[in-house]
């Protein structure tokens, strides 16, 4: 169970025991004549905050879960596809008909077809940024908007707002600062030096070219400055959902 359901359920528990026992510690003592016990008077009322923060926790979990299935309905998934330019006849010159052979009939003009370029992979050269992970050695290669994941020698390329697998489809969608999975929700986003999960708070820091995660379990070395799209995917492929 994760740390902040421990602390709902802790919250959610306690309620219900405080309201409770001091419910009951204070009708107990009022029907004996022992009047007002302060101390089941405090008992009953820390048990209702505690149920008090419980509906709230649970009515913001209840709207975070809404505005997550609104933001996956309402994003495009893929980009639109070019259309394909409109193939103009060429204007061939009318024949005209001799007087002695009136029936007879224009020959068919051909059709031409232009064949549709193909399009290729091929990138400018780039220079060669590394991600070591202290201890261990390269994970990442990244040249220009084409990354490598050599832990799984998986190739990934940025176009535009979009990050897509070679060989697959699409993987991440970028939004300005926040980068989310293709076919799910908001994962990371980059603010100041920290990287941060939406909705969950910081995750890492990035100090020079140095990124280290909240608990200095795990610590990156980059070989040369990156943008901030190539550090929000970075941060996608090597902590995926954290």
């Amino acid at each position: 169970m994760k740390r902040k359901q421990y602390i709902v359920w802790l919250f959610a528990v306690f309620g219900i025991f405080g309201t409770a026992y001091g419910g009951y510690l204070l009708l107990w003592h009022f029907n004996h004549g022992n009047g007002l016990r302060p101390m089941a008077l405090i008992l009953l009322i820390l048990g209702v905050i505690s149920l008090l923060f419980f509906i709230a926790f649970l009515i913001y979990g209840l709207l975070v879960a809404k505005k997550r299935k609104d933001v996956a309905s309402n994003s495009p998934m893929e980009e639109a596809k070019p259309e394909a330019p409109k193939e103009e006849k060429p204007e061939m010159p009318k024949e005209e008909k001799p007087e002695e052979t009136p029936e007879a009939e224009e020959e068919p003009m051909p059709r031409q077809y232009q064949e549709r370029p193909r399009p290729s992979y091929r990138y400018p050269s780039y220079s060669t940024v590394y991600v070591r992970l202290v201890g261990y050695g390269p994970v990442l290669r990244i040249e220009g908007p084409r990354i490598l994941d050599m832990r799984s020698n998986a190739y990934y390329r940025i176009e535009g707002n979009m990050v897509y697998e070679e060989g697959g489809g699409p993987r991440f969608e970028i939004r300005g600062s926040q980068i989310r999975d293709a076919f799910g929700g908001y994962t990371y986003e980059l603010s100041g030096s920290n990287i941060n999960k939406v909705f969950g708070g910081f995750y890492a820091s990035i100090s020079g070219n140095c990124i280290t995660l909240f608990d200095s379990s795990e610590k990156y070395e980059i070989s040369d400055s990156l943008s901030r799209n190539q550090i929000l995917v970075l941060a996608a492929l090597l902590f995926g959902r954290g």
